[in-house]
């Protein structure tokens, strides 16, 4: 019996390392488990075969990894490569030190069957991607949270209707059973299986090496937010465990903690991970795997990122010959830093997390009120990072169903140049799922958009008016396009559904005095 390829390749970013640019690439065969062959073709003359990593089997599936790496040159190029000598792919690699293409997308599904029959042409911001890439190929991929809505685990899992039905009293003693937790893993690998294989999607993962985060609906949504007797209940720690197995798999290319590679993680629980790129470097926040209802991240996870800044600054330093400085930080935080204040709204309707979908979403919010205090601390950190280093600090998010730029301006007087106390957000949401209700979105924009928030005497945050437009928010699926020039400036484009032309903007690196 021959193997049939069910899904892949899904290109991974590895990192780059001395000048080579690792990639790698996810396969799930059907059939036996004999290790695929992955050509990658660098010239006429000469060829490299990828190592073959068996991450997962399950029943007659087979998860594979294939690594393998090209060395950059002083001009971008095209590599082809090939599966089981079958057809061929292409991706690109930029040259060193010059212009490099990213592409930023969030919400790539929607909660149920019943959301889904309301929204028309369901991939259709894929094939936007998929033209762009075409005329300017992209280089990496960031997908920032909600690539899977796991939300019908609920409905899909017989035991776990059955535990629904009962009393909180009774669900939370209950174990997680072994049908429970078969039932659950079919449920999460199945469902990587319907996403990666979609023809759209695959087209793009095929072609652009991703980065990848997590957010609730990878897991279930609200994940992180419910009390803690409820987070800690077996049935939901079950669900969680599987969840991250298959977040690490499909998502991370790991078989196990122990397997990641090519980043800096930061964290034992979490998966919060960094990279450098010659003068940009790009720190991806994991905000789910230590969520409760008081924290966002552990304290052990913000101790490492902030030694992981505090080298980054380090390495910015003037008068160190032959060491890159980083002009640009790029922040993955899968929820906006900056979003209007719901606080209030939250505050009204104070429920228990579950009861119903807007109430989990402020509850889950850096503006949550519970998160106040660690996201102060979140945004110190950025600044004093950016004002010592003198490297221009940019957050992308997604998560909200609208497209927002938001704003952070510090009065504090130490930076070296004035540039240093501003950090931009550029929040770009959703590729598949629905925006909000009309209504929804007009008493946000006039209510509660056009507010200059007062984070501390010295910080403030607001909502700019979005590109080319009197509004503060874009309720409409979109994705976002990154190209960072040689100065490390950013030039970013909102492709939005329905729009002919790009919404920009560019945000230029800091000029030291």
């Amino acid at each position: 019996m021959s193997s049939k390829i069910i899904v892949g390749p899904v290109l991974g970013f590895r990192g780059v390392k001395e000048g080579r640019w690792d990639t790698s690439a996810l396969l799930v065969l059907q059939g036996e488990a004999t290790p695929p062959e992955l050509t990658v073709i660098t010239s006429s003359t000469h060829s490299i075969k990828a190592e073959a990593v068996l991450l997962k089997t399950y029943a007659d599936h087979f998860v594979w990894r294939l690594d393998w790496w090209v060395a950059q040159t002083n001009i971008e190029q095209a590599i082809d490569y090939t599966v089981n000598n079958g057809a061929t792919y292409r991706y690109f690699i930029p040259a060193q030190n010059t212009t490099l293409r990213i592409c930023y997308g969030s919400c790539f599904g929607v909660y149920n069957l019943k959301d889904l029959n309301k929204v028309r042409k369901k991939n259709a911001m894929w094939k936007v991607l998929q033209q762009q890439h075409q005329i300017k190929p992209y280089h990496l991929f960031f997908l920032g949270g909600d690539q899977i809505y796991s939300d019908q685990v609920w409905d899909h899992v017989q035991p776990l209707r059955e535990w629904l039905s009962k009393s909180l009293k009774k669900r939370l003693p209950a174990p997680f059973t072994e049908a429970m937790q078969q039932q659950v893993e079919h449920f999460y690998f199945h469902l990587y299986l319907h996403m990666w294989s979609q023809k759209q999607p695959a087209a793009m993962l095929s072609q652009i090496p991703t980065l990848m985060m997590w957010d609730d609906h990878d897991i279930f949504d609200g994940w992180g937010s419910y009390t803690p007797e409820q987070q800690a209940c077996a049935v939901f720690q079950g669900i969680f465990a599987q969840a991250r197995k298959h977040f690490r798999l499909f998502q991370l290319q790991a078989k196990d903690n122990q397997d990641l590679s090519g980043a800096t993680f930061m964290g034992t629980e979490g998966y919060s991970y960094a990279h450098r790129l010659g003068n940009l470097a790009i720190v991806a926040l994991d905000l789910r795997s230590e969520r409760t209802q008081n924290q966002v991240m552990s304290p052990g996870t913000w101790t490492q990122l902030q030694a992981w800044l505090d080298n980054l600054q380090q390495s910015s330093a003037p008068n160190q010959p032959g060491i890159t400085k980083c002009k640009h930080l790029l922040v993955m935080s899968g929820i906006p830093i900056v979003n209007a204040d719901l606080t209030l709204l939250e505050a009204a309707l104070d429920l228990e997390p579950g009861q119903q979908r807007m109430e989990d979403d402020l509850k889950d919010q850096w503006l949550s009120l519970a998160h106040q205090e660690e996201r102060l601390r979140f945004i110190h950190s950025l600044f004093r990072f950016s004002q010592a280093a003198g490297c221009r600090v940019t957050i992308v998010s997604g998560d909200a169903h609208v497209a927002f730029m938001g704003y952070l301006e510090s009065d504090s007087g130490t930076a070296t140049t004035s540039e240093a106390n501003v950090i931009h957000q550029l929040t770009s949401s959703a590729m598949v799922n629905l925006p909000p209700p009309t209504l929804v979105l007009y008493m946000m924009e006039k209510l509660l958009a056009g507010r200059i928030e007062q984070v501390n005497p010295n910080i403030t945050a607001r909502l700019l008016d979005f590109p080319g437009t009197s509004r503060h928010l874009l309720g409409t699926r979109n994705w976002l396009s990154l190209t960072v020039d040689e100065q490390s400036s950013i030039l970013a484009e909102w492709y939005v559904e329905g729009e002919e032309k790009p919404f920009t903007k560019v945000i230029h690196p800091v000029e030291k005095l």
